[in-house]
């Protein structure tokens, strides 16, 4: 680790110590009582109090002065509360999937610029593509993170395009306006097919998985071999869409998978 890493490091430990002083006992704490509870000079809870008030997770009472937790915390809370109840609603639509398509089935959601797969259910074939749960996989490649990364704000596609794009394969999207284009062209179609583009010989196809605001909180992608795919396209197609609306559905949105939008 570079030496210059190791401050950093301390600090970020000490602002969760700081974070989880705060409980439903004692949920306001001063400079100097903190100062006092970690062992820390109160310059340095200052700063920290100041940084976390800045972008939110903590709050100063006018009156008392002290501090509470800010509402940044709960948005993260409502985050993984959220992501819970998604894997909960969605399991059932998975199995279901995965039985009518014989391939492996993932739900997928956006973490920062990576895409991570949070629920799967594997193909009972020898030969099948899968992720591991929980791994966290760059958003331009591949059917399910591909999906994901066209309905981020277009300051994060360009954030992402701008980091830099390495190919996982020959079929990888790594030239900044094809990636563009490609992106474009799911948000049009609504869907995302893609071929080869992490593992040789695999072929996915993802939909977006809505909420009640009707934004895309999450993927729902069939992943299998191409020698078997390709006689199925048409079915994984039909039955990846009807398993995003009814999961979308659940979540409370009002969108719609219509069958003509198939032109694979």
């Amino acid at each position: 680790m570079p030496a210059n890493e190791k401050p950093k490091l301390e600090t970020g430990h000490r602002m969760l110590l700081l974070l989880e002083c705060f409980t439903d006992l004692r949920p306001e704490w001063g400079v100097t009582e903190l100062s006092e509870e970690l062992d820390c000079y109160k310059s340095v809870i200052h700063r920290m109090l100041t940084t976390l008030e800045a972008r939110g997770y903590v709050t100063q009472n006018p009156v008392t002065k002290k501090y509470r937790l800010g509402l940044k915390l709960f948005e993260l809370g409502m985050v993984v509360a959220r992501g819970m109840n998604l894997r909960t609603l969605a399991r059932p639509v998975l199995e279901t999937l995965a039985e009518r398509t014989g391939e492996t089935v993932l739900l997928t959601i956006v973490d920062g610029q990576s895409g991570v797969c949070i629920e799967k259910m594997e193909s009972h074939e020898s030969i099948k593509s899968t992720s591991q749960l929980g791994k966290r996989v760059p958003l331009y490649g591949g059917a399910p993170t591909k999906l994901l990364m066209a309905y981020l704000p277009e300051y994060e596609r360009e954030g992402i395009i701008a980091g830099g794009l390495n190919a996982f394969s020959p079929f990888t999207d790594t030239d900044p306006d094809t990636l563009r284009e490609s992106l474009a062209k799911i948000r049009a179609q609504g869907y995302s097919w893609t071929f080869q583009e992490v593992d040789m010989g695999s072929v996915g196809i993802a939909f977006p998985v809505r909420d009640h605001e009707e934004k895309v909180v999450a993927s729902i992608a069939i992943l299998g071999p191409e020698f078997r795919m390709e006689g199925k396209m048409e079915r994984c197609h039909e039955a990846c869409g009807e398993a995003a609306q009814a999961i979308s559905r659940g979540l409370g949105s009002q969108w719609r998978y219509e069958a003509r939008t198939a032109g694979i």
